[in-house]
Parts: C-alpha cells; structure tokens; sequence
C-alpha cells in the first residue's frame, strides 16, 4: 500500500535523568543502516532517494523532556503529560534532517465516573546541507492512531496521482469525555467516550492553509484485555 520497503538495522539507546517529581531529561542516539526500495509511485516522485539501491546511513542523537503527573498509566482521570523531543541527523551519516515533536495531553476530574481529556500533537521536521527529507519520516494523518473518521494516512499533501505524500508539519487536537461503563460489573478495564478531533498535515511550514483542516466528532469504547488493547470507534467527518 505504502509503495516502499525498508530494511533497517541498528542500535539505540537512553539515558533519564530525573529533573523534578513529574519531570525526566532524556538523551540518546540511533545508529542504523536503512535499504529503501521504491515501488512505482515513490520511483517516479521521488526518484533523488529511489535512484540508488546503496544502504544509507543514520547517525541521530535524541533528546526530550517529560513531564508525567498522570494519576495511572492505562486510564488516568487526573494529571497531564507533556513530551518535547527532538531529533538530530547529524553529518556522521548520510541522512541529514532534524524533527521536532511536541505532546500534550490533560485529564480533567468532572466527576466521579466523568473525565474530561484535552489534547494537542506538533510535528515538524526539514533537512540540511541540501539534503532531501526521507519521504518515509514525513508526516501522514487520518486514521485511528491521529483524526478517526477519515481514511488511513488520507489527509495532507498528495502526489499527481493522488497518492499520499505526506509533510513536513503536522498540527492535531483533540477533546473527549471518558467514563467508565458502570451498568457492567467489573469494568476497570473498559472506557467509553465521546470525542472531536481536528488538524492536518502540510507540505511545509510556508504551505499552511487553513483550508486544510480537517475535523471529525464520534464515539469510542476501549477494552484493555489480556491479550492487549481493544479500540472501537464510530466517528463522522465534520
């Protein structure tokens, strides 16, 4: 679907620092070895990173701050979360780019079996030293994991052919309420909800266009089983 393939290799790795009770910096490095094989639409779009089959290399350093005030991990109904990170393709490698992410989440106590969630993501990432910026670390929305209601990775910037291209800034929002499903005993595991969420993704920063956003509204149920997670939404584009 995606019309590439990637085999990596390589090493990562961490170091936390504690900063204040909620608060953790972290850093770290990637060193890995990538082979891109571009099928027929990233062949002839993309064709100065699909013209060569030579492994390329990424030499990266990460860093981030964590705030962490959540009052649980799987289901919280207090606190907040808030993660800058950043990450530096440095010259040591082939690949030279920088990315910048930014996460926000905050749980709201209305009532007892009631929580209100307020959340905000920004992605930006470009590319130095007149390199192109790996089309596979762009941005793509749409879907269950960003804006539900839409196709997978629909929204944003599209080839001639209306394929999805991605971008290089991301902007996306979202606000629900959450309760617990309280006519079904032993329910700890189980939420349900109702949501909006909006945002977008753009070529680059000077192709921002309002027109571009995208919302949808609907609702949600959430099941941690044993065997993982379970997600079922029902959402409408707005």
């Amino acid at each position: 679907m995606s019309s590439y393939n990637l085999n990596e290799i390589g090493i990562n790795g961490s170091y936390g620092i504690p900063i204040s009770e909620y608060g953790k910096f972290n850093n770290g490095f990637l060193i890995s070895s990538t082979e891109l094989t571009c099928g027929s639409v990233y062949s002839a779009y993309e064709p100065n990173q699909c013209s060569s089959n030579e492994s390329k290399t990424d030499f990266s350093l990460v860093s981030s701050v964590v705030e962490n005030s959540l009052n649980d991990s799987t289901y919280p109904s207090d606190g907040r979360l808030n993660n800058l990170t950043l990450n530096l393709a440095t010259p040591l490698g082939d690949l030279n780019y920088y990315k910048l992410d930014l996460k926000h989440d905050s749980y709201y106590p209305i009532s007892e079996n009631l929580t209100a969630k307020v959340g905000a993501n920004f992605g930006f990432i470009d590319s130095y030293n007149n390199k192109d910026t790996p089309f596979y670390k762009k941005y793509f929305a749409g879907g269950a994991s960003s804006i539900r209601g839409f196709e997978q990775n629909s929204l944003g910037p599209k080839y001639p052919d209306g394929s999805v291209k991605g971008g290089e800034v991301s902007y996306l929002f979202s606000s629900s309420l959450i309760s617990p499903i309280t006519f079904i005993d032993d329910s700890n595991n189980m939420r349900i909800g109702a949501f909006v969420e909006m945002g977008s993704v753009h070529e680059s920063i000077s192709n921002i266009d309002s027109n571009d956003l995208r919302a949808s509204a609907g609702l949600g149920f959430s099941w941690k089983t044993p065997i993982g997670p379970i997600g079922v939404h029902l959402a409408k584009p707005l």
